[in-house]
Order: structure tokens, then sequence, then C-alpha cells
């Protein structure tokens, strides 16, 4: 399945289009014969995964070849050492090689094309800029016509043959004269947090109490931290936290990268963002996410698991759990303590005029975002969302899990929810 999302897959359907053909940066399945056929006309070049986030940049400088991989450069002499370098270097089956784009000729961003149900029309969701140039919001709406034009066309190419998919990236570069390349398409189907956070931001009445949320680049990585000085990054595809980090800005202008309970302090923003990529950017693509201030408990972080199940026609929230961080963790997915709704208002001191209507606010919040998700993805007949709440009883949602946990539901000393969702569920089953 994943093979048929693929980048050469992709590359073939727009390529079968004459209009977009111009855009597409030429690509083609690694051999060793079109490495020597690419190197022979080009100084540097790029090696991708088929499918996945890992990239293998080579190019020649006084008759070596330098390959770049997170961050890590060997070199080697030779055309025959460079294949076999290359093969001992490679996690996957099957890669694609493509000219490596000039970065000091080509302005490069990413734009994100977004529909709200398969039969919706696609638009620009969001423009994210890789790296900092001045002069990249200049040429954007010099060109963004043009742009929009091929960006429009191409997610309607691939939503054609992608009838799931309703988010798609594009890594997109041009230049001065009105040129415009695609280098890259990423499928964002309805699991990634991306596109989760598209279906979500649409609609004002949610939009609200979603965390401020881009694609994490080096440009996007210094902008946030610059402004909340906290931010947290994601997997945009991943469950039970895993690969989730924070940063933080410390007072003597150091970073601290917490993961788990590890904890890194890098002395500058560059060497932060670099020992990231080095370390988690190359296994997935990721978003970032201002950090949200939760309630506590003993110093703990807390947030809200609300379960919605489709009865009959309508959405209904079954359950509603609060989870309890660990000593020392940044997320709540290694809880060390499950509490009801009311315990836990208790025991964080939330103040009685703060949690006033927080039970009702939380169901109305996850049925409404039920429903949009809904809308997106039609399969859909269970959500559970984690939801974070200040000691103000702000609230936000963190995300939703189409294949939520429901065990710990049965951790309680009254089983009543637990019941609830699982009788729900089986119902749907006969």
């Amino acid at each position: 399945m994943k093979a048929s999302r693929g980048r050469i897959s992709q590359y073939k359907i727009l390529r079968a289009d004459e209009q977009l053909r111009k855009h597409l940066v030429k690509t083609e399945l690694l051999s060793k014969q079109s490495l020597l056929t690419m190197l022979g006309v080009n100084e540097s070049i790029v090696i991708k995964p088929v499918y996945g986030s890992e990239a293998i940049c080579i190019f020649q400088k006084n008759n070596l070849y330098h390959i770049q991989t997170n961050d890590l450069v060997s070199t080697v002499q030779g055309k025959e050492a460079l294949f076999i370098a290359i093969q001992n270097g490679m996690t996957q089956q099957y890669y694609i090689i493509q000219k490596s784009p000039s970065t000091n000729k080509l302005f490069r961003q990413f734009v994100t094309m977004h529909r709200n149900t398969p039969l919706s029309e696609w638009y620009v969701a969001s423009k994210t800029k890789q790296a900092h140039s001045i002069f990249n919001p200049l040429l954007a709406r010099i060109y963004f016509k043009r742009i929009q034009q091929v960006v429009t066309r191409t997610a309607k190419r691939l939503g054609k043959s992608f009838s799931g998919c309703h988010t798609i990236v594009l890594d997109i570069a041009f230049d001065w004269r009105g040129n415009i390349w695609i280098f890259d398409t990423v499928l964002h189907f309805p699991n990634s947090k991306w596109s989760q956070y598209h279906v979500l931001n649409r609609k004002r009445k949610i939009r609200k109490y979603l965390p401020n949320t881009d694609l994490l680049t080096q440009e996007t990585f210094h902008q946030y931290l610059q402004h909340y000085k906290a931010i947290i990054l994601k997997p945009c595809i991943g469950q039970n936290g895993k690969g989730v980090i924070q940063i933080s800005q410390k007072s003597d202008l150091t970073y601290e990268i917490h993961v788990g309970i590890k904890k890194v302090v890098k002395p500058s923003l560059d060497e932060a963002f670099h020992f990231i990529k080095k370390t988690y950017l190359f296994k997935s693509d990721y978003i970032v996410q201002q950090k949200i201030t939760l309630a506590t408990i003993n110093n703990c972080p807390i947030d809200v698991r609300v379960v919605t199940q489709k009865v009959s026609a309508a959405w209904k929230v079954t359950g509603k759990i609060v989870k309890v961080a660990g000593e020392q963790f940044i997320i709540t997915n290694a809880a060390q303590k499950l509490l009801t709704l009311d315990q836990a208002i208790q025991d964080a001191k939330i103040p009685q005029i703060h949690a006033k209507n927080l039970d009702a606010r939380l169901n109305k919040i996850s049925l409404l975002a039920s429903e949009l998700l809904e809308e997106n993805n039609g399969e859909l007949s269970i959500i559970g969302f984690d939801i974070g709440m200040t000691k103000r009883g702000t609230l936000w949602i963190i995300e939703g899990n189409m294949v939520p946990d429901v065990k710990m539901f049965n951790k309680l000393e009254d089983k009543t929810m637990y019941k609830t969702i699982v009788d729900v569920r089986n119902a749907k089953k006969k």
C-alpha cells in the first residue's frame, strides 16, 4: 500500500499531465546506471526513499564525492565506491534520485493543499518557509497566482488517484524569473496530525481551541521558539507519544531538549535544531506547536481523554478520564495515575470559577470536532480526544486518536464508562 503512494508513483501521475510536466524535477528510481547518468550532468544530487523523510545529499568537489546524511558527511573517491557507500547506508528497498536544488538561486517553501471532503475543492491551507530569506515573501506575492495554479492542479491530479487523502504538502521552488519547480509531494492521510489540524482549523468555533501549529522547518523552529520560548515537536504520524519533543529557552539563552525523562542542553538555536534534525527528523515529517502550560497535580501535567462514539446517527460522549503524566515526563501517555474529571479538578486545585461548566464545554468541543473529522473521514465510529486544560479552565485540543486505547477506563473504580464504551463498540460490530 505504501509503495503505491510513494514518490515515484506520484511523479508518474503528475508527469502524465502535460501542463505539470514542465514544473517537475526529473526523478528516477535509483540504480547504478541512473546514479552514473545523473552525476554525469549534475554536480549535486539528492537521494530519497520512495516512502519516508530520509534524504542523502551527494556533491562533487576536488574529484571526490561527499555524502551528507543527517548532518554527517563522509567522502569517497570514484563512482564505484560511491554506489557501494550509498547501498550500505540504505534502510529501505527502493530509492529515487533527483538533481539537488541550487539554494543560492531558488527560493523554497512548503505549500499545503487541503480539501474538506473528497468532493470539495482544493485550497491553499498554509505556506511554510523552509529557511530564512527576505526575498521569499516578496517573490511569493509576485508569483502567487501562478504558484496557486500549479499547486492546485497538482493537488487535483493526486487527489483523483488517492481519494482518501485530503491534505498534500508540496515542496516547491521558484526563482526571480517566475519559474516554478515541484521537488516533492507528500500525502497526508486522515491519521496525520497535520491533516487533522487543517480539518479542525477551518471552523472558527473550534479553531480557538487549537494550539498554533505549522510544519517543522528550520525557519518555523526559530520563529516559534523566539515567540513562545517553549515549543512541542510531534511526528505527523505516530501514537502513544513516541517521538514527541519539548524545547524550551532558558534564561541564559541556552536551549533544553526534553524527550521522555531525558534532557539535553544546547548553547544556540542552530545547534538545538541540528541535534533534533540528526536525531529525529530523518524518521518522520514533524509539526511544531506552541507549548501549552497545562494544569498540574504535584507538578505533573494533566490532560483529559474524551471518548466520542457514533450512536445511531449522532456522536455521543461515552467516556471522560484524566491522565496524570509520570514524574519528569512532558506528556501524559506515560500516565502515573488515572482520575475522574471531578477528582482531577479538586487535586489540581482549579478554582471553582474556572471549573464551572468544564464538563459541558469538554462535551461541546469534542462533539463538534468529531463531526468535522467524520466529514473528512466517513469511516469513523470512535475517537479519543486528548484535551489539555489550564489552571484557568482554558481548553486546548491536543489531538484526536482514531484508534483510541479504552482499556484505561477499566482501571477506574467505577466501570460504568468502560462498559458503555465497550457496549457501543460491540453493537457496531453486529
